[in-house]
């Protein structure tokens, strides 16, 4: 499954992910990883969960920032959920160009039942289609 946390720049999406990643904690009977491209939040993420900052690991490309999240799973099958901080800032490509990258999640998703939560830095009616049917399906 993959939800998204959409809005303008500006607007508390870092926020409302790292609530969303400590919360998730108490409920959550698999492990947690929290990406993102800075070492700025390390001290608002729980311990609990593992932060990985690309920037660090040199992540700047769509198949590496894949290939990665597939490495973190294939050395851990107890991964159930990743909070990804703007995967488009980290590879450096728009989001209206990251629909194969959606739906390689989605397939990492189906296969390892990992649920993947990602901020989108765009308006409702600024969303491409493929990112707006998530949102939507979320809220059904």
């Amino acid at each position: 499954m993959i939800k998204i946390i959409y809005g303008s720049k500006g607007t508390g999406k870092t926020k409302r992910i790292i609530d969303l990643a400590n919360s998730a904690i108490a409920k959550e009977l698999g492990d947690i990883v929290f990406i993102t491209d800075t070492s700025r939040y390390i001290r608002e993420i729980k311990y609990q969960i593992r932060f990985t900052n690309t920037k660090e690991c040199k992540i700047t490309t769509e198949d590496g920032l894949i290939g990665f999240i597939q490495g973190m799973l294939e050395a851990n099958y107890d991964i159930r959920l990743f909070f990804i901080d703007g995967a488009a800032r980290m590879i450096g490509k728009p989001i209206a160009e990251m629909g194969a990258f959606y739906e390689r999640l989605k397939a990492i998703s189906h296969k390892t039942e990992a649920t993947f939560v990602l901020t989108v830095s765009a308006d409702y009616d600024e969303l491409p289609d493929f990112i707006r049917e998530l949102a939507d399906a979320e809220k059904e």
